[in-house]
């Protein structure tokens, strides 16, 4: 592969790597991933680094020039997210000890924030990212944090309907339904076709034909190629 292939992408892999040595952040790889949870990740995991191929001039993918395009340098950032995507995964499983559970849920967290720390502050997988840190939070009991978390994805992007969802949802088992129907009919304003945000809406006493669009989206909108 030439250098002109990826431009730019030699001093970001260069410095992915160095802030991997400095972290420790390879503590977060899955161990003995099976192809069932390959089956499961997005569809460009299997072209990030770490899983069948390397970086963008080492065994790179052939796949990867199009996630590249989609996504930006930031691509190379990503396998941090897979393996994220895989201990969370392991965590939701019945059979997994609650000893092991907790640590496994921070260790998809650390991997998701290193993504965030290594991308630019416009990365268009952000607001999903965010909104998974927010799930894993919520599962953790910590309720201030995945406010905050998906307030951030919500900032980002107002029409990615997901962290409105989750966190409307909360409010709605606790009990909270007023602030849950607020938050459900913002997230309908930005994305008026998101249909579980409709269904939410109708739990809650809502009608989501009353809801006024902010935007002139009719259908629910993706935040990233995950989507």
């Amino acid at each position: 592969m030439t250098k002109s292939k990826f431009s730019g992408s030699r001093i970001l892999v260069l410095g992915l790597a160095a802030s991997v040595l400095a972290t420790g952040s390879l503590a977060g790889k899955p161990t003995e991933v099976t192809d069932a949870e390959m089956a499961m990740l997005p569809p460009y995991c299997v072209d990030t680094m770490g899983f069948k191929y390397g970086d963008a001039y080492t065994n790179t993918s052939p796949n990867a020039p199009k996630w590249v395009a989609l996504m930006g340098q930031g691509f190379w950032a990503m396998h941090h997210y897979c393996w994220a995507l895989i201990n969370i995964g392991r965590a939701q499983r019945p059979t997994m000890p609650a000893n092991l559970r907790q640590g496994t849920r921070e260790s998809a967290i650390g991997d998701m924030r290193y993504v965030i720390e290594n991308t630019p502050p416009d990365f268009v997988m952000l607001p999903e990212i965010y909104t998974r840190i927010g799930e894993q939070q919520l599962a953790l009991g910590r309720v201030s944090d995945a406010r905050a978390s998906f307030d951030k994805a919500r900032s980002l992007k107002p029409d990615y309907w997901p962290p409105y969802f989750q966190w409307a949802e909360y409010l709605h088992r606790a009990g909270k339904t007023a602030e849950a129907r607020a938050v459900t009919e913002e997230g309908l304003a930005y994305s008026p076709g998101a249909k579980p945000l409709q269904s939410l809406l109708v739990d809650l006493g809502g009608n989501p034909a009353t809801v006024a669009p902010k935007t002139s989206a009719s259908e629910p909108t993706a935040a990233s190629p995950s989507q």
